[in-house]
C-alpha cells in the first residue's frame, strides 16, 4: 500500500491513500486562492458529459464560449479532464473516456504542483 505525504510551507503534514485525495486537497487550497487578483490558479478538474451538454442544448449562448474540445466531448458524450498548471490561459483538455488512466496525469500534476509550491512531496509504502 502506498501512502503520500505532503508538506506544505506551514509544515504540516498530510498522509493520503491515493492521488484523488491529493488532487481534492489542492483544488481546496486553490479555489481559496480564486478570488485573490493576479493569483496563478492550479486545478484538476473533470468536468462531466451532463455538464457540458447543459451548456451546448440549453444555453445556446454558452454554446459560442465552449473550446473545441468541449463541443467534442459532447458530441461522443463524454465528460472532459482540464488541468491548468498555474495559467489559466493554457488548459490542457482530454477527453473522459473508460480507456484514460487518470492516476498517472494526477500524480504528475499533483508532484508539479508541490515543486511550484515549495511542498515536500513524498511517497511511502507500507508493507503489510
Amino acid at each position: 500500500m502506498i501512502v503520500i505525504k505532503i508538506t506544505p510551507t506551514n509544515g504540516k503534514e498530510r498522509l493520503f491513500t491515493d492521488h484523488h485525495q491529493v488532487c481534492n486537497y489542492i483544488n481546496t487550497i486553490e479555489k481559496q486562492k480564486a478570488l485573490e487578483p493576479g493569483v496563478k490558479i492550479w486545478s484538476f478538474l473533470h468536468r462531466r458529459y451532463e455538464a457540458l451538454y447543459s451548456l451546448y442544448y440549453r444555453s445556446p449562448s454558452f454554446k459560442n464560449l465552449l473550446t473545441q474540445k468541449e463541443k467534442e466531448a459532447v458530441e461522443k458524450e463524454v465528460g472532459i479532464l482540464e488541468i491548468v498548471k498555474g495559467n489559466s490561459e493554457d488548459i490542457t483538455q482530454i477527453l473522459f473516456t473508460r480507456k484514460l488512466d487518470i492516476e498517472p496525469l494526477k500524480r504528475s500534476w499533483c508532484k508539479e504542483y508541490c515543486t511550484e509550491h515549495g511542498f515536500t512531496y513524498s511517497e511511502l509504502v507500507l508493507k503489510n
